[in-house]
């Protein structure tokens, strides 16, 4: 998503500085694994034009009762296509995932200010390209999604609804080679997957998807590129952070470890005096700016750091990591770490931190320096309600991915205040009737998780991608731990259960592989911009290794279809 960000619509459940409310962030992290791209607007050149096409769908695919709501009824469900290059080639379908996908039209199916691999593949093999939108999200709605969506609503909103969503538009096309009349509308187009094959695209969610579309429904989709693709649905994902701990070095990660532990510590503790103290200095350093800057705390009261509440303020220790997900370590952590371990540059960085060299408290203090003197207030977020309350249904009903703290966990940097309850009781309160008692994330996992051994299949991901710990690629204690290789399997045969078919980017992070820059500037390698694909310099690697690799491999299963 997801990155990590917190929107503050859920539950109001996380206290805020009131006198400073415009610069605060709500700082209950959301588990969403995709990102809801903010695209700069494309006004510096004149583009070609795709207007949004729309497709009847079926509201319920399966259930035959008559008192169904959804029986019967129909939503239209948006999607774009591109035929540029099309000569009677396959049909390369990118999906959206949880998010509106109007603003990356000119990105991937129009390639303005770089390469997109749908759009490579499509000239590449002659073939269609197709944006498809999510059910529940941007237009494709099939009830208002707000705060006011029934159950009897949400419910239509499930992993296989909106699979299946897929197999009805794909099915939906003429199975005619030929045509001895002009074509009429899009669906007369001869590429039905009986006669042409259907190849799908997606990174993070839609990477889920992707993957779990070949296992489902290999006759409809012959081939997919998941791209950090968190196939293992889990409730519990204390192990989001520990990529992120395994990147970071020495002295950074032993002082992180020693201020969680100070701050977790002594809000756990009774000397109410040293608690609000604590939180007082936690407030101020996020309220602060570079430079000293603190005007942006002059609102700040002890009393008011008093009401905040102890996840809040120990939740301000992660607000460095909220864009670690999509920049890695170098670009979104270094920075920070660099100003910590000197002290704002005043003193030598010491090899093992500062807790160890000097003491916990002055550890404490750079810490709150650092964090001012990061201006992670001046990065706009993307607000999309609707996007935000999709997956939040989505998470809470069969996905999970709560990212809590791990108190059994000595070296973790994630506050032991973030529980598997707390995750829960953010659901229950968002939609009091409808969600299980736990996300039922076996609507998932049955179809492989990690274990899933789809043929025509090819995973992607980053060596330091938060999500790559729920993906193939997983090297937790409790994940099957396989290997990823290059080599091509046959058409149609399942990898062994030891490794699978991809790769592993060295040092790169979440989705580095859909969309390169090739001339990166200002308006298009920020934080505001970044999206499937890496700003970083090895992202350009990813992406041509990625395309090569995917391209052997259509060149090899492409002969055997039908």
């Amino acid at each position: 998503m997801i990155p990590t960000f917190v929107v503050a619509f859920l539950f109001g459940l996380l206290s805020v500085v009131a006198a400073a409310q415009p610069k605060q962030r709500a700082r209950l992290r959301v588990p969403r694994p995709g990102f809801r791209e903010q695209l700069t607007p494309v006004t510096a050149q004149p583009i070609t034009p795709n207007q949004p096409l729309f497709i009847d769908v079926p509201i319920d695919h399966f259930d035959g009762n008559a008192t169904n709501k959804g029986l019967g009824k129909t939503f239209p469900n948006r999607y774009w296509l591109n035929d540029s290059y099309y000569d009677g080639g396959p049909v390369f379908i990118f999906d959206s995932g949880e998010q509106d996908a109007a603003p990356l039209v000119p990105y991937y199916l129009q390639e303005f200010h770089g390469l997109s691999a749908v759009m490579q593949l499509a000239r590449r093999y002659k073939g269609i390209a197709i944006l498809w939108e999510h059910r529940f999200y941007g237009d494709s709605l099939p009830f208002p999604v707000n705060i006011n969506t029934t159950a009897d609503q949400w419910k239509f909103l499930t992993t296989e609804q909106a699979l299946e969503d897929v197999i009805f538009f794909a099915d939906s096309f003429s199975r005619q080679l030929s045509h001895t009349q002009p074509l009429r509308g899009p669906q007369s187009l001869p590429i039905h997957p009986s006669i042409t094959p259907w190849i799908f695209l997606g990174g993070s969610y839609p990477g889920i998807r992707g993957a779990l579309l070949r296992q489902r429904n290999p006759d409809t989709i012959f081939a997919s590129w998941a791209s950090s693709a968190p196939v293992e649905a889990q409730v519990d994902m204390s192990s989001y952070y520990k990529a992120a701990e395994r990147s970071l070095t020495r002295n950074c990660s032993a002082d992180w470890v020693a201020v969680t532990r100070f701050v977790d510590d002594t809000l756990k503790g009774n000397n109410d005096t040293a608690k609000t103290d604590m939180k007082f200095k936690l407030l101020k350093a996020r309220l602060s700016g570079p430079g000293g800057n603190t005007t942006g705390a002059d609102g700040l009261t002890p009393a008011v750091a008093e009401k905040t509440s102890n996840l809040d303020a120990a939740t301000i220790l992660m607000d460095p990591l909220d864009f670690y997900q999509y920049y890695g370590f170098g670009e979104s952590i270094l920075p920070f770490c660099d100003l910590l371990e000197t002290r704002n540059s005043t003193a030598p960085a010491h090899k093992l931190g500062i807790a160890a060299s000097s003491t916990i408290e002055a550890a404490f203090d750079a810490f709150l320096v650092a964090l001012g003197e990061t201006d992670y207030d001046s990065i706009e977020t993307p607000d999309d309600p609707v996007g935000d309350r999709s997956w939040m249904w989505q998470y809470c009903s069969e996905y999970g991915f709560y990212q809590r703290g791990d108190p059994n966990n000595p070296l973790s940097i994630e506050t032991s205040f973030l529980s598997l309850d707390l995750f829960q009781q953010q659901c229950n309160e968002a939609f009091p009737v409808g969600i299980p008692a736990s996300p039922n994330v076996a609507n998932v996992n049955k179809y492989g998780g990690w274990n899933m051994s789809p043929s025509n299949v090819m995973f992607t991901n980053g060596e330091f991608d938060p999500w790559r710990t729920m993906g193939l690629a997983s090297i937790e204690s409790n994940a099957p731990h396989r290997t990823p290789s290059s080599n091509i399997p046959h058409c149609n045969t399942p990898t062994p259960s030891n490794s699978f078919f991809g790769l592993t980017y060295p040092g790169l992070v979440h989705v580095s592989d859909m969309r390169v820059l090739l001339t990166p500037d200002a308006n298009h390698s920020n934080f505001q911009t970044v999206g499937f694909y890496s700003p970083i310099p090895q992202g350009h690697e990813a992406f041509y290794a990625g395309l090569q690799l995917f391209q052997r491999a259509l060149d090899e299963w492409l002969p055997c279809f039908h």
